[in-house]
């Protein structure tokens, strides 16, 4: 069944009712079993009450109105009600209607005559709806939706709290209960935060103490439901936003001023609370922050029940602080600077809010965001091996330090910390600059002054916020807090910072790492070949082969022939030929269609999961492979639909490509990219402890790329990518070889490049890999005349390209190159 879901996501508030005008409720009669169902619709609700031990057949019903239980009866409901509504709505247009479920709400200036009450009952009788007589109310006070109403004021039915709280299920309720009632009793956060340590745990059942100040508190609040109360509004009058702030969180009403006479000012009177959330949204968010958050809170509620935005907002801010706090917060100008409502900056004097004692402003930081002048400057940092901080500064013109060891629990940002509230609680007197290479505790102090905390887990990390904000409300001097860039210089500030750092570096020495040892270590986490291995390290590839072969997850994952393999032309140079494919890893599910690209020359590759093979995708992994390895000159693929297809065709043309194809789904004409897929599935094997796909692959890229050698090469495929003054493999030899079409030998040629079991020569039509079985040395006359070194130099090379001097490929080059 489809969900129609919730068509009044809230309650009416009945405080939009104009003071004064008289009210009728009533309540429906049984509201879901007077609203019949179609006939077409009755048999989707048909059930079978079955007899008992088979005594008889079974019984077989059909619902013929609303049935009570299904998802969409409360929708529907609703949505019947109001259609039958409608016309009264239309034809009573002074009248304010609320409608919510089975209760209705009448109010209009005068009282409601016979002829309306007969006019309303027949209308919903017509509809088959029908009034529940004893459920009518027409005097002062009414109770309508848990809310008792006069012909004034506003307050809940319920004026009494359990405050027998056994349990967690007894804690939830209170706190439940609690929550219902804000709006008009305007219970503050300072309140409601001391009772949330009752709510912590999952069962149900579990025993809850309730200390002496949540006692009393919970008896603070109980009487103030019983005083507290929210007015009726003041007909054709506009709507206020107040903005109250106690001693540590900030309050908001919905407010209206009423002149009297013979009183000195205006009467304020509170139609609705507006209470920030009891956590804030970040771990450390600024009080301008919340305050920006509860004002585009209240302009938004104001809009939801009046339709017009606030007439004005008062704000617990001197018009002074007021300009600075424009000026440097953005939340601030934007949640004021709109609908173009005055804004007021000063106190607003009301018998209605003197319960909110300790009224305090808002006021400019101590925090200055620049360096102070004639302070104290102090530069902290921490060690993670060492487990200590350090605090260092200058007294006249020397140099002292403090040590601080660190505790079981700390990590180094909390140490980093600990140092930083070392120093404001020892300069609280005093301005104090502190210098710090930590952005995450630069960032936590430029914060924290006025800012709410939201709880976290981390006990000691709670433990040095609150004593940071404590230090910081003590202290009677400004501070600034600056962020210094380590290991930079040694001059300046850079001097203090290199101190504070050589202070808890040099409390211990540690034995350095041998290159084995930081071998084995690295590849622990990258699973690089034994190649790559010696290479970073300088260890002998005996060495690398034996730290390889001992690793539990290489040692069934190295049969791979590496990148850039086969026999298939390839470029002469970087992005001069690619060849791509498509390969499929299952486990990546909806991406499990893994598009690779190889450069022929670099054997740098690139690879991407896409949903599919169409040509978007293949539009799609080459925009990613133009970005990290440049534009081709030519790509070669198999003849698959995609790669054949017109889109493509044009996305080729566009970036000035020339496109090869061969086979159609034939892995012969594309063995080097063939080699590197299998090659690439062996190393996301490696890694598939890696749950998310595109990071498994990445990380995969980044071993095959920066830190795996294959084959000759005797660099990383990125590295050779990327070199700008790049060794070509360029042989100075002429050879002959044996035309493939016709069987012929040719040449003399140049050699242009050599490989292992290939040769590129040039041939007047152009470059020519030819097998290296098909390759002889050219025996030129007058050979003799250059004598037994000429010879020893031709052999030589002739061994470097795996011939002997017969043309044919000798057995001691043919041995696997790769790890």
């Amino acid at each position: 069944m489809y969900n129609m879901g919730a068509l009044q996501p809230g309650l009416p508030n009945p405080a939009m009712i104009p003071e004064g005008w008289r009210l009728l409720i009533i309540d429906l009669k049984d509201c879901f079993f007077t609203i019949k169902l179609h006939e077409s619709d009755k048999q989707r609700f048909a059930f079978t009450l079955p007899a008992i031990n088979r005594e008889g057949p079974d019984q077989r019903f059909e619902w013929t109105v609303l049935p009570q239980g299904m998802r969409n009866s409360p929708t529907l409901c609703q949505l019947y009600v109001d259609a039958a509504l409608q016309p009264i709505r239309k034809q009573w247009d002074k009248t304010i209607i609320y409608h919510y479920m089975d209760d209705i709400l009448l109010a209009q200036p005068s009282p409601f005559t016979l002829q309306q009450k007969s006019e309303l009952t027949e209308q919903l009788k017509w509809a088959g709806l029908v009034i529940a007589p004893e459920k009518i109310q027409e005097s002062s006070p009414w109770k309508y939706l848990g809310w008792q109403i006069t012909e004034t004021k506003i307050q809940p039915q319920k004026l009494t709290l359990t405050a027998d709280i056994r349990t967690l299920n007894d804690a939830q309720k209170l706190m439940g209960d609690l929550q219902w009632l804000r709006p008009v009793v305007g219970i503050p956060n300072e309140l409601l935060n001391a009772l949330r340590p009752l709510l912590r745990g999952t069962d149900l059942a579990t025993s809850v103490t309730v200390s002496e100040d949540q006692q009393k508190i919970i008896q603070d609040i109980a009487s103030m439901i019983t005083t507290h109360v929210t007015h009726r509004r003041i007909e054709n009058q506009p709507l206020d936003l107040t903005i109250l702030c106690g001693p540590q969180y900030l309050m908001g009403a919905i407010t209206q001023q009423k002149i009297k006479a013979g009183e000195k000012g205006p009467v304020v009177r509170v139609l609705e609370w507006i209470a920030p959330p009891l956590q804030p949204r970040r771990t450390i968010q600024e009080k301008i922050l919340t305050l920006a958050e509860l004002i585009k809170r209240g302009r938004e509620r104001i809009l939801q029940i009046d339709g017009a935005p606030p007439n004005a907002i008062w704000l617990p801010i001197k018009p002074n602080d007021l300009e600075w706090f424009l000026r440097n917060s953005s939340d601030l100008q934007a949640a004021l600077l709109q609908d173009g409502a005055e804004i007021i900056a000063k106190p607003l004097p009301s018998t209605t809010l003197a319960w909110m004692q300790n009224q305090n402003w808002l006021v400019i930081p101590k925090r200055s965001p620049i360096p102070l002048e004639n302070a104290v400057t102090v530069f902290t940092d921490a060690g993670k091996r060492s487990r200590t901080a350090a605090i260092t500064w200058k007294e006249e013109q020397t140099w002292r330090h403090q040590i601080l060891q660190a505790q079981q629990k700390d990590s180094l940002q909390t140490l980093e910390l600990f140092a930083v509230v070392w120093a404001f609680v020892k300069w609280k007197d005093a301005p104090l600059n502190v210098i710090s290479d930590s952005l995450y505790v630069v960032g936590i102090v430029n914060r924290i002054e006025d800012a709410s905390l939201r709880d976290v887990k981390n006990e000691r990390l709670a433990e040095l916020l609150i004593s940071l904000q404590h230090a910081i409300e003590q202290r009677t001097e400004p501070y600034a807090m600056i962020h210094i860039r380590s290991h930079q210089w040694e001059e300046g500030l850079g001097e203090g910072n290199a101190r504070a750092d050589r202070l808890v570096a040099s409390v211990t020495r540690e034995v350095p790492l041998s290159p084995f040892c930081r071998a084995r270590e690295a590849h622990a986490i990258f699973h690089q070949n034994a190649k790559g291995l010696a290479k970073a390290y300088r260890i002998s590839r005996a060495d690398a082969q034996a730290i390889v072969k001992s690793c539990p997850i290489c040692s069934h994952h190295n049969a791979g022939a590496g990148l850039g393999t086969g026999v298939n032309p390839r470029g002469l140079k970087v992005n001069e030929v690619w060849q791509m494919d498509v390969t499929h890893i299952a486990s990546f599910g909806r991406l499990k269609y893994l598009h690779v690209t190889i450069d022929t020359y670099s054997h740098m590759i690139w690879a991407t999961p896409q949903s599919g093979e169409r040509a978007r995708d293949v539009r799609r992994h080459l925009t990613s492979c133009f970005a990290v390895m440049g534009v081709p000159e030519t790509i070669k693929t198999d003849n698959g639909p995609a790669y054949t297809s017109g889109a493509t065709k044009n996305f080729m043309d566009l970036w000035n490509i020339k496109h090869i194809t061969g086979i159609p789904y034939s892995p012969t004409g594309q063995a080097i990219v063939e080699r590197a897929n299998g090659t690439l599935k062996q190393y996301l094997e490696k890694f598939k402890e890696i749950t998310d796909a595109r990071e498994r692959i990445d990380k995969v890229l980044f071993v095959l790329n920066y830190l795996c050698i294959f084959g000759e090469d005797d660099e990383p495929p990125a590295i050779r990518h990327h070199l700008v003054d790049r060794k070509n493999n360029n042989q100075s030899m002429r050879v002959r070889y044996r035309d493939m079409k016709t069987g012929q030998w040719l040449g003399p040629v140049d050699v242009i490049y050599i490989g292992r079991g290939y040769v590129c020569v040039s041939s007047p039509t152009g470059p020519v890999w030819v097998p290296s079985r098909f390759v002889r040395p050219a025996v030129e006359e007058g050979t003799a005349e250059r004598g037994p070194q000429h010879d020893r130099e031709k052999n030589d090379q002739c061994d470097d390209a795996g011939l002997d001097t017969n043309g044919h490929q000798s057995t001691h080059h043919n041995k696997d190159q790769s790890t």
